[in-house]
């Protein structure tokens, strides 16, 4: 009897190792789809998917197995309220165009920021562009002044050398003092022809940089930094989605930027002039609509950095992108955010109904 059943169990352990070297049971195709009610379905089985062309394949990793960002940061972070546990989630990006912002809206990964901080700011550089040409005119003309004036010296100069010893001592003094202000006009002249050319090679250099916007790394909180890919670029938005694949990432839950009243507290994360997952406080103004679309009015503040990063309520949900922001001598405090359900329209396909009804 006793040797009937260590036979068998050695038969039982043998089959389950044989399984478990002829199964993998961590990676698995899962697919994303449409019902006919237009709702989010995931499914392991592709014969249930109504068109496999249309549905986002993925390789769907068991968490288990995933290095754990959110709980690596919350260990040498520990938030002290929500606001910080949206901080833990907030990611600088740089990359050769600079650097940015951006933050994780799905716990697999996936990356909003803004495009300008993606592919650069197109309109900026077509500013810079139309400046240069106008540099280049101006000294154009003044190359041209000079030519001239060089000209008339040489003739002064050709005169004066055929009249000898007879040639008039005023006419003499006055050709010495125009070669000096002539001197010092070609001088001028070509310092600035020299920072022009700078100018030039340094708007070159961008444009180069914006034809390959896929070299993208992100930093964490503790300084950790990723490489990601760039899933979709909006074609009519500033906004773009990333990924950060194989980790299971802390994330930012959404809220409905329409249900805040006026005088709501918010808060802008981001990395304004290098200083990463820097916070900032304001309040809610209003919607504000700019070209046809609608933008989250805030004066909490939005600096060069800022862009891409979450305007986030006092309970760590985001509203919005933060995006932009008026400067001047007279403006402060005026900055403006890509509401979030905007951005989870437009990249519906990827993240499906993230927005839930508070």
């Amino acid at each position: 009897m006793r040797r009937l059943i260590f036979h068998s169990a050695i038969t039982f352990l043998l089959f389950f190792l044989l399984q478990m070297l002829h199964s993998d049971p961590c990676i698995s195709k899962i697919y994303k789809y449409k019902d006919k009610d237009g709702k989010w379905c995931f499914t392991n089985d592709p014969s249930i998917v109504p068109d496999l062309n249309k549905a986002e394949e993925r390789n769907a990793i068991d968490t288990e197995i995933l290095e754990d960002l959110q709980k690596k940061l919350s260990e040498t972070f520990p938030p002290k309220n929500k606001v910080e546990e949206a901080r833990n989630a907030t990611v600088a990006i740089k990359n050769p165009l600079g650097m940015g912002s951006g933050f994780f809206i799905s716990e697999d990964g996936y990356i909003l920021t803004n495009k300008h901080v993606i592919e650069g700011d197109e309109a900026k550089l077509k500013k810079e562009e139309k400046r240069l040409n106008e540099k280049k005119s101006r000294l154009d003309q003044e190359n041209q002044a000079i030519l001239r004036e060089q000209e008339r010296l040489k003739r002064l100069k050709a005169y004066l050398d055929g009249q000898g010893k007879h040639a008039s001592s005023d006419l003499s003094a006055v050709y010495l003092m125009d070669v000096k202000q002539l001197n010092f006009w070609i001088e001028n002249y070509k310092r600035r022809k020299k920072a022009f050319e700078q100018r030039v090679k340094v708007l070159n250099d961008l444009n180069q940089k914006m034809l390959y916007p896929d070299d993208n790394t992100i930093i964490l909180m503790d300084n950790t930094e990723f490489s990601v890919s760039v899933v979709s670029i909006s074609d009519t938005y500033d906004l773009a989605l990333l990924r950060l694949s194989g980790y299971k990432c802390p994330f930012i839950e959404p809220t409905d930027p329409h249900k805040l009243a006026g005088g709501t507290p918010l808060y802008a994360i981001g990395s304004p002039l290098k200083l990463t997952h820097s916070v900032t406080s304001g309040i809610y103004s209003g919607l504000r609509k700019f070209s046809e679309q609608y933008y989250i009015q805030t004066n909490a503040q939005i600096n060069p950095g800022n862009s891409g990063g979450p305007l986030i309520t006092k309970d760590g949900r985001v509203v919005g992108i933060n995006t932009w922001k008026f400067f001047g001598p007279k403006v402060e405090g005026v900055g403006f955010a890509i509401p979030i359900n905007v951005a989870l329209e437009e990249f519906e396909r990827y993240l499906g109904q993230l927005l839930k009804s508070d």
